[in-house]
């Protein structure tokens, strides 16, 4: 799906990918570059909802277990937020 890493000032437009044992953040912009992210749910500490301005709630942060937060703009977060959990849950 297409999302916006976002992390407060800059945005940079991808791709978010939900695999089977993974979640994946490639760059629209920059394909061949190794700033991909590239997180087994595992390393997942939390997901929240994110509110762009303090408005609605426009996205996830994804937590990691090495405290790294990673904002993503989406379309449907409610969507991301579960299909995240639930992949997590199958994972455990």
């Amino acid at each position: 799906m297409k999302a916006i890493l976002w992390d407060g000032h800059k945005k940079i437009n991808g791709e978010l990918v939900l695999d089977k044992n993974r979640i994946q953040f490639l760059l629209a912009d920059f394909g061949k570059t190794d700033l991909n992210l590239d997180m087994p749910y595992r390393d997942i500490k939390e997901v929240n909802y994110y509110s762009l301005y303090q408005v609605t709630i426009s996205g996830v942060e994804i937590v990691s277990i090495q405290g790294k937060h990673n904002v993503f703009i989406v379309e449907d977060p409610q969507s991301v937020k579960k299909d995240i959990q639930l992949k997590q849950f199958i994972m455990k």
